[in-house]
């Protein structure tokens, strides 16, 4: 029985080898939706990927939130499950989501097989996407697109001038560059 921390080791190895060479960052337990869920594992590279984990010692109970929480924040999501849910997950997960299944080999190790590529997410909320950034990084951004009157704006208020003043693929690119560049943290 494969559980969580299993799963994450192999899937962040995974990860690793997929993307040498490239610049990117791999972020464990972000937190998205404004708290409300948190991403196992969020890949920044040239997109923002997140990947929830459901082990042989879990439960579905929650999924369906999370569901609404990855598609609402990232380019691409996919779903790692253990042998307990490999005949299942397609049933529960929308057909954009990615599908691997995470089982041990023949040789006693964790071995990690796509069954479905994800596709792009058409659900993005910027709302959402802008919840990764920091206040000081929201301010920067206005700043660059020489949008005013951002200074005694509150946390909503700084949201909705980028929502409003920039596109969303700037939107998308900077939160997922700022992700990746990120100083001082993790």
């Amino acid at each position: 029985m494969l559980t969580d921390f299993d799963i994450r080791k192999k899937l962040i190895e995974k990860i690793n080898k997929e993307n040498q060479g490239k610049h990117y960052r791999v972020i464990e337990e972000l937190v998205i939706c404004d708290g409300i869920g948190r991403a196992d594992i969020a890949l920044a590279n040239g997109m923002l990927h997140g990947y929830e984990i459901k082990s042989d010692c879990d439960t579905l109970d929650r999924l369906a939130n999370q569901i609404e929480c990855y598609d609402k924040t990232f380019d691409k999501i996919t779903i790692v499950v253990g042998k307990k849910f490999a005949n299942s997950i397609q049933n529960y997960v929308p057909k954009h989501w990615g599908i691997e299944i995470a089982y041990m080999n023949r040789f006693g190790n964790i071995s990690i097989k796509r069954i479905r590529a994800p596709q792009k997410n058409n659900h993005i909320s910027l709302n959402n996407l802008l919840d990764l950034l920091w206040n000081p990084e929201i301010k920067s951004l206005l700043k660059e697109n020489k949008i005013r009157g951002y200074s005694k704006k509150d946390r909503a208020g700084l949201k909705e001038l980028a929502i409003n003043g920039i596109s969303f693929k700037d939107l998308r690119d900077y939160t997922r560059e700022t992700l990746k560049t990120r100083v001082g943290w993790r």
